[in-house]
């Protein structure tokens, strides 16, 4: 199998030069340096980090004054401010009471914990797109080299039959029997480009770019460490997803922030305290006068309880979703681990020793038919048979990857 794998990449390779090669280690830095998506959310970190901030800044003090605008005495002037007139001036300070402040900023650390846990979800969610489409293309690539490989034979002899044909040498009906299996070949090339243009065209916007060319070529390494055992049972998987995963921890953060909003929202029932100090030139008991001034508003008509029902409300469709989300993410990993022994004993299956001789099986029947000891019949029976057998095994080691990539992300743990 190895030696049939490397022949059709080294084919694909010769076929493609001038395309820029990328490892999986190389895309996925290329990603994670221009990817726009990303680029993007990472404002939104930056905005709840500065919301944070601004919780934590007191209310602004306020300050006034007021001047005589006429004095109606003997001395009848306008704006009387002097040491014989009435000037006045006071500084007032909000404060609130009832642990309001704190809970304003403990609600913004939990908002902007979501927001970071929104874009680890966004990261998530694009780089297994990203590595299911670089393994895609690359897989899908080796088919389309093989298939060229049997197109080119297949024109050939076509060539020779119809030269044959037309000398009466071969019979019309073996000609279009080669021809039917060219169409063939070329229909299932035609599929498998239509997938590899799909992809490409999702990976090269994950990567901010316009290269066309981009060609996935992972290492060795990068592919061997898909066929390692996995050595986690079920119900460890599913712990590691409700502890990883960025959207279970949100719908957790997400509880956090509601009770730290009834709390605020309790708190701010209480009446803030408004307290400053007053000068009064001439206007008050005596001339000179300082004061402190203290207020507060009575909590008659207002002491918002609507709003404590709303986050009481929310907190409790939260703890609904919560308990749905945990649900939802151990069957995921369930369901993924399933896949997993499935296509993992469908690929262990595809590299038999049968599988390994495909590519030697194909040289000797193109040979023997070339020299006429096997009939058309039963070579394009074998080449059909064979065309299937190649784009199959392909499409194993590409399910492997697949499934594998699927329960790392469905854990958000690095399986493979």
């Amino acid at each position: 199998m190895k030696t049939f794998t490397y022949l059709s990449f080294l084919l694909c390779t010769i076929g493609m030069m001038g395309q820029q090669k990328l490892t999986l280690q190389d895309c996925e830095r290329q990603f994670l340096d221009k990817n726009l998506m990303l680029l993007a959310s990472h404002y939104n970190i930056d905005q709840a980090q500065a919301a944070v901030l601004q919780s934590k800044i007191w209310d602004l003090p306020q300050i006034g004054g007021e001047v005589n605008a006429w004095a109606p005495n003997n001395d009848q002037k306008f704006f009387n401010a002097g040491k014989e007139g009435q000037k006045a001036a006071y500084i007032q300070q909000v404060i609130k009471i009832g642990g309001q402040r704190k809970n304003q900023i403990e609600l913004a650390k939990s908002n902007a914990a979501i927001t970071q846990l929104d874009f680890d979800q966004l990261l998530r969610d694009l780089k297994f797109q990203l590595r299911t489409a670089f393994f895609a293309i690359y897989f899908d690539t080796q088919s389309i080299a093989e298939i060229d490989k049997q197109r080119d034979n297949l024109k050939t002899l076509i060539d020779a039959y119809s030269e044959q044909t037309q000398k009466g040498n071969v019979s019309l009906k073996d000609l279009v029997r080669l021809q039917n299996l060219y169409l063939s070949l070329k229909s299932d090339r035609n599929a498998l480009m239509t997938e590899i243009l799909d992809n490409k065209n999702l990976l090269i916007t994950l990567l901010n770019t316009n290269d066309i060319n981009l060609t996935p070529a992972p290492t060795p390494q990068e592919l061997e460490v898909y066929q390692a055992g996995l050595l986690y049972q079920p119900e460890q998987l599913q712990q590691m997803a409700l502890i990883n995963r960025p959207d279970v921890l949100r719908s957790q953060k997400v509880l956090e922030a509601d009770n730290w909003n009834i709390k605020l929202q309790k708190s701010l029932a209480l009446p803030s305290i408004t307290l400053g100090a007053a000068y009064d030139q001439r206007g008050g008991a005596f001339n000179n006068q300082t004061n402190l001034t203290l207020g507060i508003p009575l909590p008659l008509w207002n002491q918002n309880k609507g709003n404590i029902k709303i986050a009481k409300f929310q907190l409790d469709q939260d703890k609904a979703g919560n308990q749905q989300k945990n649900l939802e993410v151990q069957n995921e990993v369930t369901t993924a681990y399933q896949k997993y022994l499935e296509l993992k004993d469908s690929f262990v299956s595809s590299r038999s020793p049968i599988a390994q001789d495909l590519e030697t099986v194909y040289q000797g029947i193109y040979t023997n038919f070339k020299k006429s000891n096997i009939s058309i019949l039963e070579f394009t029976d074998f080449m059909e048979s064979y065309n299937s057998s190649v784009i199959t095994l392909n499409q194993f080691h590409k399910n492997l990857i697949n499934a594998c990539e699927t329960l790392n992300y469905a854990t958000a743990a690095k399986l493979f």
